[in-house]
């Protein structure tokens, strides 16, 4: 804001210097008066109150000064432009008002919005029992900081509970439906022992709850303090596992059918897929929304090819954040939601109770 503000105040100071020197230079006879009133309103697109009465009184300084040298009289041209000038003052101070009007119903929207994120889709921690936790959401709609892609990390009794799902369609339209995946988890993660019975809330709620339209794919995941990985996948793409040495690999997942579809073989079909992790190890859990993007050629996101570059060095936060700016070069304007979260098996740095 600082900076368009700054660029109005020299381009109008630009456009003043400019006509008075035409002015100055050109026959006497004839003024550019009548354009200083431009100078005033430009100022009230960016500027502040202050800034549009000096423009305005040196707008009037100027064409009092022009107008006599021109015309060596006051005569009705005089005075017409000066009128001019004091009206376009006064339309800027109108345009000011109802411009910081709505700054201010816009920064109560957003306020609301970054409360309603909060309470759908919280950030998780940092740190999760054994893992190490980095997150990434962007919503296809604009402005939009929650949309069809949710995912959840909490520590329970039974370890590590991870969610990731994408529900169907995108933006604001799938939020209720987002909201509610969200909070059934959250249940049943403590509750529920085995991720089957996980995966089974989730399709009934979906199914009774979200319209006959309405399916998630979701992938889930419980990770013990020892780094044995249990996973259940319900349409889901899997996860990308990177070792402690760098080398990068799809997560072989045997799954079933998205949920909430009303199908007896939703829950039939998915068996659940055992992976041991060593310290160091990654698992990199994304959405349609990033192996979908594509670039100006039509080409994918090359995500496990950018994986394996990234640094291995640096906190996960950080990773995501390369896979991010490398996303963004890809692909000019992403069209669904996107989501990326990041596990980093580290148990050394577990604290003692």
């Amino acid at each position: 804001m600082r900076s368009l503000r700054g660029a109005s105040y020299w381009v109008a100071g630009v456009f003043l210097a400019g006509a008075t020197v035409v002015d100055i230079s050109a026959s006497q006879g004839h003024t550019l008066e009548a354009l200083f009133a431009v100078v005033p309103v430009f100022v009230a697109v960016n500027g502040t109150r202050r800034a549009i009465l000096v423009a305005g009184a040196v707008a009037l300084l100027l064409g009092t000064a022009l107008s006599w040298w021109n015309f060596k009289s006051l005569d009705l041209g005089f005075w017409s432009g000066l009128a001019a000038v004091g009206c376009a003052t006064v339309v800027g101070l109108v345009v000011y008002n109802e411009r910081l009007a709505r700054e201010r119903r816009l920064t109560s929207v957003t306020r609301v919005a970054q409360v309603a994120q909060q309470a759908l889709l919280p950030a998780p921690p940092a740190r999760a029992g054994p893992l190490d936790v980095a997150h990434s959401y962007r919503s296809a709609a604009d402005d939009a900081m929650i949309g069809g892609d949710f995912y959840k990390v909490l520590s329970t009794r039974w370890g590590v509970r991870v969610v990731i799902g994408d529900v169907r369609g995108h933006g604001l339209g799938v939020v209720p439906t987002t909201g509610m995946a969200i909070g059934v988890f959250r249940e049943a993660a403590h509750e529920e022992p085995e991720l089957d019975r996980i995966a089974a809330r989730l399709d009934r709620s979906l199914a009774r709850d979200g319209g006959p339209e309405s399916f998630a794919t979701v992938l889930l995941l419980t990770i013990s303090a020892e780094g044995l990985c249990r996973a259940l996948n319900h349409g889901h793409p899997p996860p990308l596992v990177r070792s402690a040495a760098g080398r990068v690999r799809e997560a072989h997942l045997h799954g079933g059918p998205p949920l909430g579809l009303g199908l007896s073989r939703s829950l039939a079909d998915a068996e659940e897929t055992t992976m041991a992790l060593a310290e160091g190890d990654e698992l990199l859990l994304t959405t349609d929304g990033v192996l979908e993007a594509r670039s100006a050629a039509g080409e994918f996101f090359p995500l496990a090819q950018r994986y394996a570059r990234a640094p291995r060095e640096r906190p996960p936060a950080d990773v995501l954040a390369a896979l991010r700016r490398d996303l963004a070069d890809w692909t000019p304007q992403l069209h669904d939601d996107s989501a990326l979260v990041l596990l980093r098996y580290a148990p050394r740095r577990i604290r003692p109770a």
